[in-house]
C-alpha cells in the first residue's frame, strides 16, 4: 500500500486511506455500508497498523435515500453513523486529483473517490434532434413512441414522457426499463400479428392500452446485515416499510431471483453463506 511507504507524512497517510462517496442514493448508501463493514470486519484484522487511519465519508446535497420513508431514512442515518460512516451534507463544486471542493469552500481530501450521483442524458441523446422531456431525455408519448418520427420507440434512462402527456418522467431504475422493454415487446408482437412489420404499419393497427408503470418498491442494504424495504407506489402513499435483518434477508432473496441460472444462484448463495459464517476471503496471492 502507498500508505506503508516509509517516511510518508501522517496527513498524507490519512488522505490515502480516506474513502469518499458522493451521492446519497441507494447506490451510494449501499457502497458506503458494505465498505464500512469490510473495513471493520476484515481490513482491521489484516492491516491493524493502519486501522485508525481508514475512514469512509458519504457526501449528499440533501437527504440520503430521499425516496424512502422518513422512518427508514432516519434508521439508515443512525446505522451508517454507528458503522463509522461520516455523513456530510454539501454540494461538490470541484473535483481535484486529491481533494473535493464543496460549495461552502471546505475541502475534503481523499485517496479513493466513488461518484454515485445518478445518471443523466448522454451527449449522444442530448444531440439527437428529437423533442426532449423535462431533464433532457428523448420525449415519448403514452405508448413509449417518439412522436416526431414513425416507428421509433425509446425506453429506459434515455426516455421520458413529454410534458404534453401530463405524466411525470419516470426514475432511472432497472425495474422501469425492464417493464418498458416487456411492454414494447408485447406491442411489437401485437403489431406483427395484425399484419404489420413494415414501415408506418402501426398507423392502421390498434396497439392497445398505454404504458402504465406500477412501482414494485425500493430496497437498499446499509451494512451489518441490515437493510431497508419500502413497498409503496410513491413516497406519500401508504404501504409496507421494513428495516433491520428481516429486510436484509428479503433484499438478498430478491437479488438471488435475478441471477440468471440455478447454478449461479447456488454459487452465489454458498458464497453468501460462507461469508456470513467465516467472513470474506481477502487472502493475497
Amino acid at each position: 500500500m502507498l500508505s506503508d511507504i516509509p517516511g510518508i507524512a501522517e496527513e498524507e497517510k490519512k488522505r490515502l486511506l480516506h474513502c469518499v462517496v458522493v451521492g446519497g442514493g441507494p447506490t451510494g448508501v449501499e457502497f458506503s455500508g458494505e465498505l464500512s463493514d469490510f473495513i471493520l470486519k476484515d481490513v482491521h484484522q489484516r492491516y491493524a497498523h493502519v486501522k485508525d487511519y481508514i475512514h469512509v465519508t458519504l457526501i449528499e446535497a440533501n437527504e440520503i435515500l430521499s425516496s424512502f420513508d422518513d422512518r427508514l431514512r432516519h434508521y439508515a442515518v443512525n446505522q451508517l453513523t454507528k458503522s463509522g460512516v461520516r455523513l456530510v451534507r454539501g454540494v461538490v463544486k470541484d473535483v481535484q486529483p486529491d481533494k473535493l471542493i464543496l460549495s461552502d469552500g471546505s475541502e475534503v481530501p481523499y485517496g479513493l473517490l466513488v461518484w454515485s450521483t445518478g445518471v443523466g442524458p448522454s451527449t449522444f441523446v442530448k444531440n439527437l434532434g428529437f423533442p426532449k422531456s423535462p431533464g433532457g431525455r428523448i420525449g415519448i408519448d403514452d405508448w413509449l413512441r417518439v412522436p416526431s418520427v414513425e416507428d421509433v420507440y425509446a425506453i429506459g434512462d434515455c426516455a421520458g414522457f413529454l410534458e404534453s402527456t401530463g405524466r411525470q418522467v419516470l426514475p432511472a431504475l432497472a425495474q422501469v426499463a425492464e417493464r418498458q422493454g416487456k411492454y414494447v415487446a408485447r406491442l411489437l408482437n401485437r403489431v406483427a400479428k395484425a399484419g404489420g412489420g413494415h414501415a408506418n404499419s402501426t398507423k392502421d393497427v390498434d396497439i392497445g392500452e398505454p404504458f402504465v408503470y406500477r412501482h414494485l418498491g425500493s430496497m437498499a442494504t446499509i451494512g451489518s446485515y441490515k437493510a431497508l424495504v419500502d413497498i409503496r407506489q410513491s413516497k406519500d402513499a401508504k404501504g409496507l416499510s421494513l428495516k433491520g435483518f428481516p429486510s436484509w434477508f428479503i433484499w438478498r432473496s430478491a437479488y438471488l431471483t435475478r441471477v440468471i441460472s440455478w447454478r449461479n444462484r447456488f454459487y452465489v448463495a454458498i458464497n453468501w453463506l460462507t461469508t456470513l459464517l467465516v467472513g470474506r476471503d481477502i487472502s493475497r496471492i
